[in-house]
């Protein structure tokens, strides 16, 4: 059970890497914010188009590990529609969960980075993007 729980979670990683949601598409940006891993490589300029207090689009640019890929991917999938404060806690959610290894996010889309908990090295992967987001939500360009 456990390995086929394994194998979900990477193919979920290996789609949306394959075919990141959001990549290099324009959206107008009112927000953005740029996140870097020295320890990977990986970096990510996320922008977003916030009105009202409610994020109407998600997107990025950057070079990044399939894991970070992936989990900017989710994050341009599912933001859009949501405020800012929803942002805010999953961003700190997705945190909390991955460095404790215990618990699972409350937006079921997120699941799939359970996948890097028995990789502690890899964490900063998945939450980059979306310290980036929570940074860019509150830095209007």
């Amino acid at each position: 059970m456990v390995n086929e729980l394994a194998r979900l979670y990477l193919d979920a990683i290996k789609k949306h890497a394959a075919e990141p949601v959001g990549f290099r598409v324009e959206i107008d940006e009112t927000h953005q914010h740029e996140e870097y891993n020295p320890l990977c490589g990986d970096r990510v300029l996320l922008r977003l188009r916030i009105v009202n207090g409610r994020i109407e689009a998600a997107a990025f640019d950057g070079e990044a590990c399939a894991i970070c890929l992936a989990s900017t991917s989710l994050l341009c999938k599912h933001v859009p529609g949501q405020t800012v404060e929803d942002l805010l806690r999953q961003q700190q959610e997705l945190a909390d969960i991955l460095e404790s290894g215990e618990g699972i996010p409350g937006n079921e889309a997120l699941t799939p980075l359970l996948g890097v908990r028995p990789y502690p090295s890899r964490i900063q992967c998945a939450t980059l993007p979306w310290t980036a987001a929570a940074r860019a939500a509150v830095t209007k360009i």
